[in-house]
């Protein structure tokens, strides 16, 4: 926060972007006057729209290779976006084409130490959930990006958390999605004789993908993080229910595989894996200051399995809780679920008709 801070004089579209940010949340607060909250979104858009304005500005003049300032401005511009913007499409077009693009522009050696490091551990989980949310591809599964981690931590493990194995293996899975669907899709490149062997493949990665998603929950149950102590544990444990659900689904959902043997869970695992992400998910919107925007994700995947109405009621409300705390993104996936769920309960209908 101080390196946000010490910004705020030499970058202006940073410091509006902030104050647009602290507005918009201020205006979602339930027990101030309604007179208030107008005051405060009214507040928030100007401020907004004054970072857009001083953002095109310090583009056109300043190296923002060197601009640290530039990067937080385009995350908070992000969050603000999250905040406001129900369809989400403000979030992809910052990340995927501001902050994202920054990042590239720098090159990974910007960011191995100092204030560029800090930066890029605090945006990675925000790049990576909206990826898999969206089934986005991400720059952060290119080579240089890789390996940058992999000498990030070499060169200093001091703040070393079990969350950085399972970002690291939810991007793994998310770039085994690309792959399955590039061979699956209708409009395929693969010559035919081809695919039945890369099909077998992907599957066998699928497998090892299942096995290293095993391990680090293995090795995270031996470890001394606690659940109840650290909220960053408790996020890494929610990831890894939706994660491991998340596989079976690259699989499951294509009968390409009906004949292969890959990843998947029995309807009970799916099931348990459901049901701690909902209760882990209550807990952390309960006892933890993590931005609710990272839940989004987990709460899709569960979703998507649920098959209970007690099931799905919880989870529109947690979706219904972040959308009302901050960040309104949420209501679009809520969308997406009913019209999901809506969908399920008419073909069953219809099945039930055509057996009558």
């Amino acid at each position: 926060m101080d390196a946000i801070v010490a910004n705020f004089q030499s970058s202006p579209s940073l410091f509006h972007a902030a104050v647009a940010v602290g507005a918009l949340d201020a205006s979602k607060k339930t027990l101030s006057p309604a007179g208030e909250r107008r005051s405060a979104t009214v507040a928030a858009l100007s401020s907004y729209k004054t970072s857009l304005v001083a953002f095109q500005e310090e583009i056109q003049h300043r190296d923002i290779k060197k601009h640290d300032a530039a990067l937080w401005t385009t995350l908070f511009l992000g969050l603000f976006e999250l905040m406001y913007d129900v369809s989400g499409n403000g979030w992809v077009k910052h990340i995927l084409y501001g902050t994202s693009r920054m990042l590239q522009l720098r090159g990974p050696e910007a960011h191995l130490t100092g204030s560029g490091r800090s930066f890029f551990l605090t945006v990675r989980i925000f790049e990576i959930s909206r990826s898999l949310a969206l089934s986005e591809p991400t720059f952060l599964n290119e080579k240089p990006w890789v390996e940058l981690m992999d000498e990030m931590w070499l060169e200093d493990a001091s703040d070393w958390h079990p969350k950085e194995k399972m970002y690291d293996l939810m991007l793994e899975t998310q770039a085994l999605g690309e792959k399955v669907w590039d061979v699956v899709k209708e409009d395929t490149n693969m010559p035919s004789h081809m695919i039945d062997e890369a099909l077998m493949d992907l599957a066998t990665k699928g497998l090892l993908m299942r096995q290293s998603i095993n391990n680090w929950y293995t090795s995270f149950l031996h470890s001394s993080f606690a659940l109840e102590d650290d909220q960053w544990s408790l996020l890494a444990i929610i990831y890894y229910h939706a994660i491991s659900i998340y596989l079976t689904g690259l699989f499951d959902y294509r009968p390409q595989f009906d004949a292969i043997p890959y990843p998947s869970l029995s309807t009970s695992t799916i099931q348990a894996h459901v049901c701690s992400i909902i209760s882990q998910t209550k807990l952390a919107l309960s006892t933890t200051n993590l931005a609710g925007a990272l839940f989004v994700f987990s709460l899709r995947i569960a979703g998507a399995r649920a098959v209970t109405e007690e099931q799905r009621t919880e989870i529109l409300l947690m979706l219904t809780e972040i959308s009302t705390r901050s960040f309104v993104v949420a209501e679009a996936f809520k969308l997406d679920l009913e019209t999901l769920w809506w969908t399920e309960r008419r073909e069953r209908g219809d099945n039930r008709r055509a057996w009558d």
